[in-house]
């Protein structure tokens, strides 16, 4: 049966769950696909996988940055071509007239999925595995910037990230709901302190700030979404979003 292939377990459950989500939309695509008389349900079951796939990518892009890894070069580059690929699939979706067709284009969608995760993710899910093992993130030399209210600013996310990972493993829901919130608050206001003060001193401001704005839309987006817990959230996701921060971005662009 269509689809006949799964992605591995990587270790990390949001993106194992994003993984299993995708499938899924694959599946609805294959339903879809069946009504010849509408092009719009298969039309519209492509968009919704293109827009989860880009949303996939997005996690995966913290989760690899802030595993130490240069998801920002040729990583990032693989996503971007199969996103091109699936944006020129959508625009020719009007021709696609039969099952057999559609069928053909949903095989080569997952076909360029399973090669990529498989064969191109597979190789951070170990380092992925071991970022996640501990209970806490400790600060180390290497997150300091130099800068006293910035590392201040770091190390009480960093603190408030350890709180949340605490009471989400003791099941403290309403605990873990103000935490996250103090969390980003704290967050939105010292990105807005950070961008006040590189353009004060007349830095590049424009990709930090691009940096900033896409790290607070995949935040946002997950801590609103319904469908993983907390513990899923903050030790899977929340701390290589810190490590990202701290380490993939204000190193480069605020360490003095």
């Amino acid at each position: 049966m269509f689809p006949a292939h799964k992605i591995p377990t990587s270790g990390n459950p949001l993106i194992d769950q994003q993984h299993g989500r995708l499938t899924e939309l694959i599946r609805h695509a294959v339903m879809a696909a069946r009504d010849t008389d509408r092009a719009a349900p298969f039309e519209e079951s492509l968009a919704e996988f293109r827009r989860a796939l880009a949303h996939h990518f997005a996690v995966e892009k913290v989760i690899f940055s802030g595993a130490g890894f240069d998801a920002a070069s040729g990583h990032e580059q693989a996503h971007a071509i199969i996103l091109e690929h699936l944006e020129a699939d959508l625009a020719s979706v009007k021709d696609l007239s039969t099952v057999q067709a559609r069928h053909r284009l949903l095989e080569k969608l997952e076909r360029i999925l399973l090669e990529h995760e498989m064969l191109e993710d597979a190789a951070y899910w170990d380092a992925v595995r071991a970022h996640s093992s501990s209970p806490i993130l400790k600060w180390t030399d290497l997150m300091v910037i130099g800068i006293d209210w910035v590392d201040s600013q770091h190390r009480h996310m960093v603190d408030l990230l350890n709180q949340l990972s605490q009471a989400a493993r003791t099941g403290d829901h309403p605990t873990c709901a103000r935490l996250l919130q103090q969390f980003l608050h704290l967050t939105h206001s010292h990105f807005a302190a950070e961008e006040r003060h590189l353009e004060a001193r007349g830095k590049p401001l424009s990709r930090h700030r691009a940096d900033h704005a896409r790290m607070l839309s995949g935040l946002d987006e997950l801590a609103t979404t319904d469908g993983h817990g907390p513990l899923v959230l903050v030790d899977h996701y929340l701390r290589f979003w810190v490590m990202e921060h701290i380490l993939g971005i204000d190193r480069q662009d605020l360490a003095v």
